[in-house]
């Protein structure tokens, strides 16, 4: 849906999906027990953030408030569920989700950091601590996916990424096997306008290891994720020696043996609403569980 410049994404809830993904999440914990604290991040899509409610109340769409509540209600008390739906809700008159693209902003998911952090018990890195990288000219999928409609294109959004303080070096590894050395923030100026999300670690891949060489505690967290976790990562950079990420569309192997196998603290599935009602996505994490 477009309403003046900025693109919306519909969301219907899935109860038999939302089960699948709860009843994958308690089984992991349960692996997992005694080796690592498993977390649970749902993150809610623009259109319940920050479409106005005069729009949204006549909307044919579900209240993801509820499903995210049912969600992290449902959950094993060993699994903590980090709250960000009411901390976005706070910012909403921010720049924190794209107007032409279905993803949050840097400074959406910074939010949501902070309130892991918190939930967690860890100091949270600053804005102020970062350095600040702008690339404008953004045109996402909202974008693509309504034929360039008009009003996206006089209005194209800006990324901004935040690069946190410390000695960071990333390598991710690609769907053909290849291991490259990368920047966690990319130079996307000159990219494709479609491309500029993927200034943030290298884009989608199966694999990716961060590791801070300024810290030393033998600290290290997995990330399990989509997309939205792109712009999220870099942020843990500064808080652990040893950030493991995997996207599960593209990864192959068993997560509970590869938690083990690494010593993993913490253990964050990071979600965006719409992949907890996709029984294709949630069917992969289920396979990687196992």
């Amino acid at each position: 849906m477009i309403v003046g410049d900025s693109g919306y994404e519909y969301y219907n809830f899935s109860r038999e999906v939302a089960d699948q993904y709860i009843g994958m999440l308690n089984h992991t914990a349960q692996k997992l027990e005694g080796s690592a604290q498993v977390y649970d991040m749902v993150v809610p899509t623009s259109m319940d953030i920050i479409l106005p409610e005069s729009f949204r109340q006549n909307l044919n769409t579900s209240s993801q408030k509820d499903a995210i509540a049912y969600i992290s209600g449902s959950l094993s008390p060993s699994i903590q569920s980090v709250p960000i739906y009411d901390t976005l809700k706070a910012h909403a008159d921010e720049y924190i989700y794209f107007r032409t693209d279905h993803h949050w902003t840097a400074l959406g998911a910074y939010y949501a950091y902070r309130s892991f952090a918190e939930l967690k018990g860890i100091s949270p890195v600053e804005l102020s601590q970062c350095e600040r990288k702008e690339f404008s000219g953004f045109l996402g999928a909202f974008y693509s996916d309504t034929n360039k409609n008009p009003a996206l294109t006089q209005n194209p959004d800006t990324v901004v990424a935040y690069v946190p303080p410390g000695t960071i070096k990333m390598q991710y590894t690609d769907r053909e096997g290849n291991t490259f050395d990368w920047p966690l923030i990319s130079d996307v100026s000159n990219w494709a306008a479609s491309s500029k999300y993927s200034t943030f670690i290298g884009g989608d891949n199966p694999y990716t290891v961060i590791q801070n060489a300024d810290l030393t505690d033998g600290s290290s967290c997995l990330v399990i994720k989509e997309s939205f976790g792109n712009a999220f990562i870099p942020y843990l950079a500064a808080n652990y020696q040893t950030v493991h990420v995997i996207d599960y569309r593209y990864w192959n192997g068993n997560i509970p043996e590869f938690v083990k196998s690494n010593n993993i603290q913490d253990v964050l599935f990071l979600n965006n609403v719409s992949a907890t009602r996709n029984a294709s996505l949630v069917g992969k994490m289920e396979s990687l569980t196992k």
